[in-house]
């Protein structure tokens, strides 16, 4: 009759506690009247040993002559001999009963010893049930929280299963219309830089696809665009952060530049169509540490940062709401890239690990254990079911999400950067050892590398890029030095425009606009 269990568990020690003292006040009392005993008897002991010392003291004076003696003292002696013998007696009686209770003593004292054994053990499981009652109730009142989320994210999960449904059906709306735009804008540029009417050569295929497998990577390539140009003027410098500035991205359609920093922010600017302008469209805030990366997603509506609180976060820029807060990791996140269908995100981190999150269900789904830290990671339609990923220990990892089973490649530095060229399968990688190296993905080795006399990565997040055409690469030094080399002949350029370390560098999706970011808060816009 019990309300819950700490009230039967208090009971119970109560109990227990209640008999252990009423046993050990009936066993003691007997032990007090013992001890009195003894003592008693000790000093009757010493009075008859007092007495027998007497007697014999007695017993030795030097006996009276015979003729002198008389039969008095003859009866005094028998009698003091008689009482000598009952005394002897009672003594021999007195020694035997001491040892009995001496005996007693020591039974009584191991047996309270032993009752005192008991009740340590008997308070110690007590204590310990006690401490088990509390850890039940605390996950009691867990569970129960958890039901109460549980039905509320039920709930709550309708209603975002209805919006995302509203959200699809107006993207597949506006798909259309979106992709007119690009074409008409691409259009214009190439009219107003003589190329009139020109092709653009389609993208060949995916991984897979060897069909390009002839085509010699010193030989200039079929789909150079000459559009894209070499970022050697800089026209506008952007004070993007309060501090430094560590991440940008150019958004798919090209209208706008997302930058990240160290003040944990992520800002989105206005590209205007003249492409020479840049104006703050928003600020999104929320992220509990710094930015490390930043990237849109195809339909340029939502931003996905990565920072070093150990989180990702998703933003959509129309209501600068945070849609998605990835928490799991356990270091700093330096990487989150959304997946071929934008309804999965993978990240990597400082504690060894990449997490593969479903955003639908808002949950990691897998997580992959590199044994060495994540710095970049790689992934998109052009790879099919393939995720790349750069590690602090020099290798490349490439992860199969149907099996996740995982091969690698060992490079000669500890890698800060990947980018991608699907029409020619070549990967970029950025590395502490101060080279550029095009790993061939359908070798799966190294290709070309490219260095530079005062080219120095100084900063484990440090990216370099290709341009939209794959013509050229470029990177940032830690003096403010932009480096660009031409692919097809290995041809460096430099210019110093920044007064601190670049970090991180892009092009415009159209070619016509290259932006730098260095530590010291500056974004700078380049043009031919």
């Amino acid at each position: 009759q019990f309300k819950n269990r700490a009230e039967y568990m208090d009971a119970l020690s109560g109990q227990i506690l209640q008999r252990l003292r009423l046993r050990t006040q009936r066993e003691t009392r007997g032990y007090k009247e013992l001890i009195a005993a003894y003592g008693y008897l000790e000093s009757q002991l010493e009075q008859s040993r007092k007495k027998i010392s007497w007697l014999e003291y007695e017993k030795e004076k030097p006996k009276k002559d015979t003729e002198n003696g008389s039969e008095v003292e003859d009866t005094a002696l028998k009698a003091k001999l008689e009482e000598l013998k009952v005394i002897q007696y009672e003594l021999n009686d007195a020694i035997k009963k001491k040892a009995e209770y001496a005996d007693k003593v020591c039974s009584q004292a191991d047996a309270l010893k032993k009752m005192e054994e008991d009740l340590g053990l008997s308070q110690t499981r007590c204590n310990e049930l006690e401490t088990l009652n509390k850890a039940l109730q605390e996950k009691l009142t867990t569970a129960e929280e958890i039901v109460t989320v549980l039905s509320r994210t039920s709930e709550t999960q309708q209603v975002l299963e209805h919006k995302m449904k509203e959200a699809e059906d107006l993207n597949n709306e506006t798909s259309v219309s979106k992709k007119l735009l690009q074409l008409t804008r691409l259009k214009e540029l190439q009219e107003s830089v003589g190329i009139g009417n020109k092709k653009v050569p389609p993208l060949k295929g995916g991984v897979g696809d060897m069909s390009g497998a002839n085509e010699k990577l010193g030989a200039t390539p079929s789909f150079v665009d000459d559009v894209v140009i070499y970022p050697a003027t800089p026209f506008d410098s952007l004070e993007a952060h309060d501090v430094e500035v560590s991440a940008l991205c150019f958004s798919p359609d090209g209208n706008y530049l997302a930058t990240g920093g160290g003040d944990k922010m992520v800002k989105v600017w206005n590209v205007k169509q003249d492409l020479r302008t840049a104006d703050l469209k928003c600020s999104l805030s929320g992220s509990g540490g710094g930015i490390m990366s930043v990237q849109f997603d195809q339909s340029s509506k939502t931003v996905l940062a990565a920072s070093n609180d150990s989180m990702a976060r998703i933003w959509t820029i129309g209501d600068l709401i945070t849609r998605h807060t990835l928490a799991g990791h356990s270091g700093k996140v330096m990487t989150a890239k959304f997946m071929e269908d934008n309804n999965k995100v993978v990240t990597g981190s400082h504690d060894r690990t990449l997490k593969i999150w479903d955003l639908q269900r808002g949950t990691c789904i897998r997580t992959l254990f590199a044994g060495s830290s994540c710095n970049d990671v790689i992934t998109g339609k052009y790879l099919g079911s393939t995720i790349i990923s750069g590690h602090f220990d020099q290798r490349l990892r490439f992860w199969d999400e149907r099996t996740y089973n995982a091969s690698e490649i060992a490079l000669e530095g500890k890698i800060t950067s990947l980018d991608y060229l699907p029409e020619r399968y070549l990967l970029l990688c950025c590395s502490r050892d101060n080279v550029l190296r095009l790993v061939d993905l359908r070798q799966n080795s190294v290709t070309t590398t490219f260095r530079a006399d005062g080219f120095n990565v100084s900063l484990d997040w440090s990216r370099a890029c290709f341009s939209q055409d794959g013509q050229y690469i470029a990177a940032g030094s830690h003096d403010g030095t932009v480096f660009v080399w031409e692919v097809a002949t290995g041809k460096v350029r430099s210019k110093k425009e920044h007064s601190s370390v670049v970090v991180s560098c892009s092009w415009h999706p159209l070619g016509q606009l290259f932006a730098s970011a260095e530590r010291s808060k500056r974004v700078t816009l380049w043009s031919h």
